[in-house]
């Protein structure tokens, strides 16, 4: 069953915590200073992680999820981690369109 982008950016979020949880560590300590989310690393992983019809850049319609990997958000170059996301996604893969923008799609 194909899921929605909305779905697809809420596993996206939940697997990027479960596979970068030492990276967000310490940001997993801190209050956010918001109501809307508890601490750092949700904060920057919400705003990050985001619908790729929801995306003002506007990098891929075709995508499900775009990343964007600035303000603390793990590099696209850690390969390994990327694949051990997209592994937790099944039918869906993280792919680069730039050192600072990555996707995900169907496949």
């Amino acid at each position: 069953m194909q899921l929605t982008k909305d779905e697809v950016t809420n596993e996206a979020q939940s697997a990027i915590m479960t596979v970068f949880a030492k990276h967000f560590k310490d940001m997993l300590a801190e209050d956010s200073g918001n109501h809307i989310y508890t601490t750092k690393a949700d904060n920057l992983i919400c705003n990050s992680v985001v619908n790729a019809d929801d995306d003002a850049g506007e990098w891929s319609r075709e995508a499900m999820v775009i990343i964007y990997h600035v303000n603390g958000m793990p590099s696209i170059n850690r390969i390994e981690e990327w694949g051990k996301v997209s592994d937790i996604l099944d039918d869906y893969y993280v792919e680069a369109i730039n050192p600072e923008v990555s996707a995900i799609y169907s496949l």
